[in-house]
């Protein structure tokens, strides 16, 4: 398996598990791949970020929204482990 293909596989797995973007990005880059290598294999899936992200919280709190400050920094600060960017955590727990 070449690197494009490596990494394509890599973050579709990832992505089944429910981790975001920066974590799949970081992770990529610990296993030595190149910045430009990637972002071009992050590159066909942009737009299925918010989907995974509703399907993690899901998996994780239910359809329930936070019922307090408390309960909305707990499912923050979990989706941001996760690897998903600031304003997609936001945008879900609204």
């Amino acid at each position: 398996m070449n690197e494009p293909q490596f990494a394509e596989h890599y973050i579709a797995e990832r992505m089944k598990k429910g981790f975001g973007v920066l974590r799949i990005r970081g992770e990529l880059r610990e296993k030595g791949l190149s910045g430009t290598l990637i972002e071009q294999a992050l590159e066909p899936v942009k737009n299925e970020w918010a989907e995974c992200i509703a399907a993690a919280h899901q998996r994780r709190f239910g359809n329930t929204a936070p019922t307090d400050r408390a309960d909305y920094g707990r499912r923050a600060r979990f989706l941001e482990q996760r690897g998903f960017p600031t304003d997609l955590i936001v945008r879900i727990l609204r």
